[in-house]
């Protein structure tokens, strides 16, 4: 399993959010992409991706295999390159595990990637075949048997029935129907009162960029400063602080790029579709437009509230669940799919605290959760049509 260092491991992981779309969550997060950290993994539903392409994606375009981009492959021969460095994520959020288990590192030559020196890698060629082959011969082809299905994020699997067993976080679903009065029974209802509900079409069309400024709160309990900027229609710029100093992350519409100290590089692949999708300025009110095979799913219970679940696609690889609160139709929690051939990797994000700034309600706290990160970030001041040239979102000269 051949992996290329990947510049943004958790950038866009950490999104769900915001980009007004609210929807830039991992596009901001502070965490530096080198950071490998065996944590609790939250519960993964499935959800069955349909191949679909939105026009701002292009990884499905032209890809090279991944045989024809890495060295040595075996069991993912015929992968788009693009999909390899998600897959590699899927495997360490379902083991718990991290670079180093199958992977070898040379603190001379650096990481070797196509070695096969490490048992462990062999282990996890022979695990892949037997799941692929389990779900050709017992699940007509279907994606039923993941990583995740046994190990739960433990190297090895529990062979024992746990005495007590705590129950994984999800959306609580009634076993009998959701009394809702005057229920919407339609996707379209559902957007057009979010639409409504955050100010409307013309109220949001009137701002033309944003600046976000507040702090994040990690799991670890410590509080940085945070500063986000945004300009219509697909630019952004995170400025934060991790355990390096200052790190900046940002897209221009065309290249997107992170900075940490001394290190500097552009971003590519699949966390460029990632940084791609924060960048959407009006996906708020292009719903619609913006996702594929968008349809009306189940009333469900978000924590105490009463939510229309949606759900819908971005691209071939990106599909979400979308919960809008069914009293005042505004959006309180996104989950993100991101597909790769063993399995989804996950980012729900939780929206809370709106409030009006120029006419439009945005979010002033916001919460991300994926594989490896759990952070809150609370904005004090979010400030409308600010003067933003546009260099300011370029890669900085090295």
């Amino acid at each position: 399993m051949a992996y290329k260092k990947s510049l943004g491991k958790t950038i866009l992981l950490l999104t769900g959010i915001l980009i007004i779309s609210f929807s830039y969550a991992w596009a901001i997060a502070g965490k530096d992409p080198n950071t490998i950290k065996n944590d609790s993994r939250s519960d993964r539903d499935k959800l069955t991706t349909k191949k679909v392409t939105a026009k701002h994606y292009s990884d499905s375009e032209g890809d090279k295999p991944a045989e024809k981009v890495y060295k040595n492959i075996k069991v993912f021969k015929g992968l788009p390159a693009s999909r390899l460095i998600p897959t590699m994520r899927f495997i360490e959020a379902s083991l718990g595990a991290n670079c180093r288990s199958c992977h070898v590192y040379d603190k001379t030559k650096g990481w070797e990637f196509d070695s096969d020196k490490k048992s462990g890698k062999k282990k996890a060629r022979k695990m892949i075949e037997m799941m692929n082959d389990i779900n050709k011969h017992h699940f007509m082809g279907h994606q039923e048997v993941t990583c995740f299905t046994c190990h739960h994020g433990n190297l090895n699997p529990e062979t024992v029935p746990a005495l007590l067993k705590l129950p994984l976080k999800r959306e609580d679903r009634n076993e009998k129907d959701i009394t809702v009065p005057n229920r919407l029974n339609t996707v379209g209802e559902i957007i057009a009162k979010y639409i409504k509900a955050i100010g409307g079409k013309e109220a949001f069309q009137k701002i033309t960029s944003l600046t976000f400024e507040g702090t994040t709160l990690n799991e670890d309990g410590k509080e940085t400063p945070i500063t986000i900027y945004q300009k219509a229609p697909d630019k952004i710029l995170t400025v934060g602080q991790n355990h390096w100093g200052e790190y900046s992350r940002g897209f221009n519409g065309e290249v997107g790029w992170f900075k940490s100290g001394q290190r500097q590089d552009e971003i590519k692949g699949d966390d460029l579709n990632l940084l791609k999708d924060a960048a959407q300025f009006y996906r708020d009110i292009s719903f619609d437009k913006d996702f594929t095979n968008l349809r009306f799913s189940d009333v469900v219970i978000v924590d105490k509230d009463t939510a229309y679940e949606v759900k819908g696609s971005l691209s071939q690889y990106l599909s979400y669940k979308l919960y809008f609160d069914v009293n005042s139709g505004l959006l309180i929690r996104k989950i993100q799919y991101n597909q790769t051939p063993l399995g989804n990797i996950q980012v729900q994000t939780d929206y809370n605290d709106y409030k009006n700034v120029d006419g439009v309600l945005i979010p002033f706290t916001v919460h991300t959760a994926g594989y490896d990160f759990n952070q809150t970030m609370n904005f004090n001041k979010i400030s409308a049509n600010a003067e933003i040239a546009d260099n300011k979102f370029d890669m900085p000269s090295k």
